[in-house]
């Protein structure tokens, strides 16, 4: 396998690709090669809805999914 050197990639996104690989699971290797390819395996917009519901992985809880309410604000009428 191939050497990837990340020293060039911007501390933020270096960041955010630890930080996903905690949460899969996975090393930093391991996570950004299931990322490369999810992208590489995408194919036109000729995909059907169910296609490209059926392509994304299968990760995460559905409560890491839930909207937060606490940002309303009260209205009066």
């Amino acid at each position: 396998m191939a050497s990837i050197n990340l020293d060039d990639l911007s501390k933020d996104n270096c960041d955010r690709l630890k930080q996903r690989a905690a949460i899969h699971g996975q090393s930093l290797e391991s996570e950004l090669d299931s990322i490369l390819t999810i992208v590489f395996e995408q194919k036109t917009a000729d995909n059907s809805l169910k296609e490209l519901l059926l392509a994304m992985p299968d990760v995460g809880e559905d409560e890491d999914f839930n909207r937060v309410r606490d940002n309303y604000r009260e209205i009066s009428l």
